[in-house]
C-alpha cells in the first residue's frame, strides 16, 4: 500500500476514535439531560401492593405529555393486569421521587413494535427525536432504563451501545412450519428495520430511549422481548445481542397524531 494512503487511513482512523472518544466523554453531562424525561409505564391499583406495577420504560416527547414506549410493554399490561387496574405513568418529582400520573393509550402498533401514550397533569421535559436515518454501523451510541425493575428502587441505569448491524425484524425460515405468527405478520407488513445492538439489555429497559451519547436526541427504542420473539425464538438463553426500534418509525408514529387531542 502506498504511503500516502496509509497516512491517509491513519488519519481517518484517528480521527474516528477522537470524535468517539468526544461522544462518550460527553455522555455523563448528556445522561442528566435525558433522565428527567425517561418514565415508569405500569399499572396502577389502590387495592394491590404495591399499587404501582412496573412493567416497562418509555419517554416523554412532543408537547410534554406524549409518552412512546413498547407496544409489548402494553399489551404485556393487558395479559397481566386484572379487573381495576389502570395504565399509569410515574415521572420523575426531584432526583429519587416520582409521581404518578394515569394514563392511556392513543396508538398501538404491533407490526413495529411501538406505543404513543396521553398522560394527565402538567407538561413533563421532553426529548428530541432525531431522524434515525444517518445511524451508521459502528456507531456509538446510549440507552437507558430500568433493568430490575423496582427491585432497588426505581433507579435508571445508562448503557452504552455500539451499533452491531443494522437488519430487519423477522428472517425468513427455511421451511413454513418454523414460522411463528407474529413472524409471518411482519413478513406480510413488510421488513421492519431494527438496530442490532452490541449490549445487553433486560424486560425492564424495553420501551427506554436509544441516544445519541453528544446531543441527547433519541435515535430508537430499545425493544429486546419483541423482537427476539421473532429473530430468536429458538433461542432460549440470553445471547448479549439487543434491539432497538429505529426513531423514524417513531417520527412516523408522532406524525400521524399531531392535532390528535
Amino acid at each position: 500500500m502506498p504511503p500516502r494512503r496509509v497516512a491517509l487511513w491513519a488519519l481517518a482512523w484517528l480521527l474516528q476514535c477522537l470524535w468517539a472518544g468526544g461522544a462518550l466523554a460527553q455522555l455523563p453531562d448528556t445522561i442528566e439531560r435525558v433522565k428527567p424525561s425517561v418514565v415508569l409505564v405500569g399499572t396502577y391499583a389502590a387495592t394491590d401492593n404495591p399499587r404501582f406495577r412496573y412493567v416497562g420504560a418509555g419517554f416523554v416527547v412532543g408537547d410534554g405529555l406524549r409518552v412512546v414506549t413498547s407496544a409489548h410493554v402494553v399489551t404485556r399490561m393487558n395479559m397481566l393486569s386484572p379487573d381495576g387496574q389502570a395504565l399509569a405513568v410515574q415521572v420523575r418529582s426531584g432526583p429519587v421521587a416520582w409521581l404518578m400520573r394515569k394514563a392511556r393509550v392513543i396508538e398501538l402498533n404491533l407490526e413495529q413494535d411501538l406505543a404513543l401514550l396521553q398522560i394527565e397533569g402538567p407538561p413533563v421535559a421532553a426529548l428530541q427525536v432525531a431522524s434515525s436515518d444517518h445511524v451508521r454501523e459502528g456507531d456509538e451510541l446510549a440507552f437507558m432504563g430500568f433493568p430490575i425493575g423496582g427491585v432497588l428502587g426505581f433507579a435508571s441505569v445508562t448503557h452504552r451501545a455500539g451499533v452491531a448491524s443494522i437488519t430487519t425484524m423477522a428472517l425468513p425460515s427455511p421451511t413454513s412450519q418454523q414460522l411463528s405468527e407474529r413472524a409471518i405478520l411482519s413478513l406480510r407488513a413488510g421488513p421492519v428495520q431494527v438496530l442490532q445492538l452490541d449490549a445487553t439489555a433486560y424486560p425492564g429497559n424495553s420501551g427506554g430511549p436509544l441516544f445519541d451519547p453528544r446531543s441527547g436526541a433519541v435515535l430508537g427504542v430499545i425493544s429486546m422481548v419483541h423482537i427476539k420473539s421473532t429473530r430468536e425464538a429458538a433461542m432460549s438463553q440470553p445471547s448479549g445481542i439487543s434491539y432497538a426500534i429505529p426513531s423514524r418509525y417513531v417520527l412516523e408514529l408522532l406524525a400521524r397524531h399531531q392535532s390528535a387531542p
